[in-house]
C-alpha cells in the first residue's frame, strides 16, 4: 500500500517537474532573444522614455534621460542581467533533470537504489556553482547599472552631502547546497541498508 502511494506521488511530481523544465527552456530562449535586441535597440528604447528605475525607486524625469544616463553602460547592465537569466534558467533545467533522475526509481517503488546519493550530490554542486555564478552576475550587472546613472545630476547638491553604494551578496545557494549534501549522506545510508536487505534476502 505504501509503495503504491510512493509510486503515484513520484509520478505526479515527475509530471510537474517536466512542465517546470519547459518553463526553464522558455526562460533561456526569451533571454537569448532579448540579448541581440538590447544590443541593437536598447539605447533607442531607453532614450525615448522619461521614466527611470533605481532599485525599488521609480523616477519621472523632466526631459530625456540621456543627460542622466551613460547609455552604453545601461545596455551592458541589461545584457548582463539577461546572460544571468540564461545561466539561472539553464541551471534550473539541469537541477530539474537530476531531480527527475532521482524520482525515476521511486516511480518503480524503490527509493534507495544505488547511485541516488551521487545524483543528490550532483544536485548540490549544481545549486552551489549555479547560485554562485547567478549572484556574481547580479553584482556585475548592478555595477554597470550604477555606473550608468549620473547620480550628481539626479541628486540635489544642496540637500545631499554625499552618497555611497551598499553592495550585498546573498548566500541562499550555499545553505540549500549544504542541505542537499546532508541529504546525499542520508540517501547513501539508505542505499547501504537496501543493499544489505537485498543480500540477506
Amino acid at each position: 500500500m505504501e509503495n503504491t502511494k510512493l509510486i503515484k506521488r513520484a509520478k505526479i511530481i515527475d509530471r510537474i517537474l517536466k512542465i517546470l523544465q519547459g518553463f526553464a527552456i522558455a526562460g533561456v530562449i526569451v533571454c537569448a532573444v532579448f540579448i541581440p535586441l538590447t544590443a541593437v535597440f536598447g539605447e533607442q528604447v531607453i532614450a525615448s522614455s522619461n521614466d527611470m528605475t533605481i532599485g525599488v525607486l521609480d523616477l519621472k524625469l523632466i526631459g530625456s534621460p540621456e543627460s542622466y544616463l551613460n547609455m552604453p553602460n545601461i545596455s551592458v547592465s541589461i545584457i548582463c542581467m539577461l546572460i544571468g537569466g540564461i545561466i539561472v534558467s539553464a541551471a534550473i533545467w539541469y537541477c530539474l533533470r537530476v531531480m527527475r533522475e532521482i524520482l525515476a526509481p521511486m516511480k518503480e517503488g524503490t527509493p534507495f537504489v544505488e547511485g541516488i546519493s551521487g545524483k543528490v550530490r550532483k544536485l548540490a554542486w549544481t545549486v552551489l556553482i549555479g547560485g554562485g555564478i547567478a549572484e556574481l552576475g547580479h553584482v556585475i550587472s548592478r555595477i554597470f547599472e550604477v555606473q550608468a546613472y549620473k547620480i550628481d545630476h539626479l541628486l540635489n547638491p544642496d540637500a545631499v552631502a554625499s552618497y555611497s553604494y551598499n553592495w550585498s551578496f546573498s548566500l541562499w545557494f550555499v545553505i540549500i547546497a549544504l542541505i542537499l549534501f546532508f541529504l546525499s549522506y542520508v540517501f547513501r545510508y539508505g542505499e547501504a541498508l537496501q543493499k544489505e536487505s537485498d543480500e540477506t534476502l
